[in-house]
């Protein structure tokens, strides 16, 4: 065999080596293409599936600002009221303080006035019964030695 023939054997086998590989390669690509069209299908499903999630929770964040704005409102409203009902208690309780005033001083001027003298009767009282009583058993003894009791 010439080396011409070699090489035209060697040429064909070559050939048909590249055909094989290059099919094979026809056939990877072709699946690394499917793989790549579902991997970008999945990713546009999950960026979709985001995209929702995202503006569910924008609508929710954005109620429950309107809601919260409402409650602090109130709750503004609320505190400014229970701050005049303070405020008007503690008037009405300064007006009362100032109704009775008179009538403490009154009482307490009275007491100082009326205690001291009572207080001393009560012990002249006190005292003359004692007395009394002392007397009355001092005769009472005496009317029962002369009875001979």
């Amino acid at each position: 065999m010439e080396l011409n023939e070699i090489l035209k054997v060697v040429s064909i086998f070559v050939l048909l080596a590249l055909g094989v590989f290059i099919i094979y390669l026809i056939f990877y690509l072709g699946n690394l293409n499917k793989l790549i069209k579902s991997s970008l299908i999945e990713i546009m499903n999950f960026s979709k599936s985001i995209e929702t999630t995202l503006q569910d929770v924008s609508k929710d964040i954005s109620e429950v600002k309107q809601k919260l704005e409402v409650t602090l409102s109130n709750l503004d409203e609320t505190s400014v009221q229970i701050k005049r009902s303070f405020q008007n208690i503690d008037e009405k309780v300064n007006s009362i303080e100032e109704i009775y005033r008179p009538f403490t001083q009154l009482s307490n001027y009275v007491y100082n006035k009326v205690a001291t003298p009572l207080q001393n009767t009560s012990r002249v009282i006190s005292g003359i019964y004692k007395a009394l009583e002392v007397f009355i058993g001092v005769l009472s003894k005496k009317g029962e030695r002369k009875n001979g009791y």
